[in-house]
């Protein structure tokens, strides 16, 4: 057992099937698991010293999710659209209802990453309730594998009022691209045609 882990809360296990590989910002450690071994799952990662309940400088949730039933994926197929934009899309119009004060939004970005269809985007809520009085910044990709889809978002939280104010989304560009360059260096693993998962 590494160190750290007895803050883990949920269910620890490993991953059966296909699933995501992405890299954690360094020293970031796993702080919440929950799902099944073979199915939709979901784990958080956080920054050291931070709680999963108070979190501040950052945060990393990775989903397993399931496919939509073929009556949608056929829907989706006719409108000339991937599930990552679809999704997407729907996690954005999310984002937007459940923020209590203004979201500003980023661009929506629909792309390949090794290989894998992917969609990413992301936003700002400048009053998020009480664990982010000053608000909520997230940049979100959803990537579309051969057999599940998998949700990744990097998340933030200013300390003060008017921490990271001069920057767009309230993080710092050199902050952002580190979240970004993560996304796209994500791969699958094993699914139909992929290496197996590393242990």
């Amino acid at each position: 057992m590494r160190a750290g882990a007895e803050l883990i809360t949920g269910a620890v296990f490993q991953p059966q099937g296909e699933n995501l590989m992405i890299s954690t910002p360094p020293g970031w450690r796993m702080a919440y698991m929950d799902g099944r071994p073979d199915g939709d799952y979901v784990v958080d990662f956080l920054p050291p010293n931070e709680a999963h309940d108070s979190w501040r400088e950052g945060y990393m949730g990775v989903q397993r999710r399931s496919f939509p039933d073929s009556a949608l994926l056929d829907n989706i197929k006719a409108r000339n659209l991937n599930v990552p934009q679809v999704a997407m899309t729907e996690i954005m119009q999310g984002a937007q209802r459940n923020c209590p004060g203004r979201f500003q939004p980023m661009g929506q970005k629909n792309t390949v990453t090794n290989g894998i269809p992917t969609s990413v985007s992301g936003g700002f809520c400048d009053r998020a309730g009480a664990a982010a009085p000053y608000g909520e910044g997230s940049v979100v990709a959803v990537f579309q594998g051969r057999e599940r889809l998998f949700v990744v978002q990097f998340g933030w939280r200013p300390a003060t009022p008017n921490e990271l104010k001069e920057y767009g989304w309230r993080i710092t560009p050199a902050r952002l691209q580190q979240y970004l360059d993560l996304i796209n260096g994500a791969t699958l693993c094993g699914g139909p045609d992929q290496g197996p998962c590393p242990k």
